[in-house]
């Protein structure tokens, strides 16, 4: 299919195109704003910076700094293991939610050679997320002695509260920005398809394109206000004619 007739199909139906992709881009907005609970993420991290309670506290070396970054991936299973998430529920039961949904909501993060783990939790309560990740946090630190028989987690930052909390999700600009995108390509496949299942013949161009045959003339399409305007002048003329044959 040619570009320019593609373009021709499109500016046809260019009413189509703009009320279905503003109607679909505003419900989105809608819809995210007023429907969709809002999510609030609260976020804690602990820093793996010590050795074995048997060795005592002394500065960290190289090989002590890479010996802890070895066990990120080991704590990341940990954290989110039974022996946690079981603790964590029956400690704080107000928070009303079992180890498994627990492991579930939490996810842990951590960078490449680095050694913070940083743990985030989402709930429609911004409240309720910060104590759930900060008691996660407690009750890991207070677990990995016993665990790894190593003490080398320590709290580097706790969830704060907030008294006005940004929500992570809906993302308002995200969904309506999808929603366009969406919609515009779906009502282009739209119309175009029904242009494509239209065979029947409405101009010159589709006369050469379709029979391969020149036209010889067409016939303009007339108004009701140029068969009003002929009909006045008729009325005129004659009226004129009487006219001046009653002069002579």
């Amino acid at each position: 299919m040619e570009l320019k007739l593609m373009i021709q199909m499109l500016k046809k139906r260019l009413w189509l195109i703009i009320a279905f992709v503003v109607v679909c881009t505003a419900g989105a907005g809608l819809y995210s704003k007023y429907m969709m609970t809002p999510v609030y993420q609260a976020e804690s991290t602990l820093i793996v910076n010590k050795m074995s309670m048997e060795q005592g506290p002394r500065g960290l070396d190289v090989n002590e700094i890479t010996s802890n970054i070895m066990l990120i991936n080991s704590y990341k299973v940990i954290i989110t293991s039974a022996s946690i998430m079981d603790k964590v529920a029956v400690q704080h039961p107000e928070f009303g939610v079992t180890s498994q949904e627990l492991a579930d909501h939490l996810e842990v993060v951590t960078v490449q050679n680095s050694q913070v783990i940083t743990l985030k939790m989402k709930d429609p309560s911004y409240a309720r997320a910060m104590g759930i990740v900060n008691a996660v946090a407690k009750v890991f630190k207070e677990q990995i002695p016993q665990i790894m028989k190593v003490d080398n987690i320590s709290i580097l930052d706790n969830a704060k509260p907030e008294t006005d909390p940004a929500p992570v999700s809906p993302r308002l600009k995200v969904n309506m920005a999808v929603a366009f995108a969406a919609s515009f390509l779906i009502v282009v496949g739209i119309v175009l398809l029904l242009e494509y299942l239209d065979d029947t013949v409405k101009n010159e161009y589709d006369v050469e394109r379709y029979l391969e045959l020149t036209t010889l003339g067409s016939i303009r399409k007339m108004k009701k206000s140029d068969l009003q305007t002929r009909s006045s002048n008729r009325t005129k003329k004659q009226a004129g004619e009487k006219y001046a044959t009653l002069s002579q």
